[in-house]
């Protein structure tokens, strides 16, 4: 059992990543392998995830981990976030499929990107912070952006 806190060590930069703190229930849709640029919403698939962001120890990182359901396939992961003063916000990412990432993550307000060569994501964080809107791209193996999923994250603890 994964638990949350209630409060944020985080001070300075780092801070910013507040409003990520929490349990949330999402919701959306995956786009599969077989989609292409003439048919960018194949195989759309239901996702269902539990998901937690939490401080790691010393308040510099916030620790987010997903237990996710893709049609009837589990996909489990971790991810760490950051702030660098030199580079700025990073997230890296571990899945149970052997993938991992390296993010650069922008703010602009409420509104966070995550961008690496092959996918890149834009999240807003709604009005109140009980809502985060999901938006994934990637390049599946082209040139051009095509979307992986939408996802809607409700705030549960």
């Amino acid at each position: 059992m994964i638990h949350v806190a209630s409060t944020s060590p985080a001070e300075g930069a780092v801070a910013a990543l507040e409003p990520f703190a929490g349990a949330w229930r999402v919701e959306g849709t995956v786009y599969s392998e077989r989609q292409c640029v003439e048919d960018p919403l194949a195989s759309a698939t239901p996702w269902t995830s539990d998901e937690t962001y939490s401080w790691l120890p010393g308040g510099r990182f916030l620790l987010h981990q997903w237990d996710a359901t893709i049609g009837r396939e589990a996909f489990r992961g971790t991810e760490i976030l950051g702030h660098d003063a030199e580079t700025g916000f990073f997230a890296h990412l571990f899945d149970d499929r052997g993938n991992h990432r390296t993010y650069h993550v922008g703010r602009d307000g409420a509104i966070w990107t995550f961008s690496e060569p092959e996918s890149r994501a834009t999240i807003t964080v709604a009005p109140g912070g009980d809502r985060l809107d999901i938006v994934w791209q990637w390049k599946n193996g082209g040139a051009e952006w095509l979307p992986l999923c939408d996802r809607v994250a409700l705030r549960s603890a």
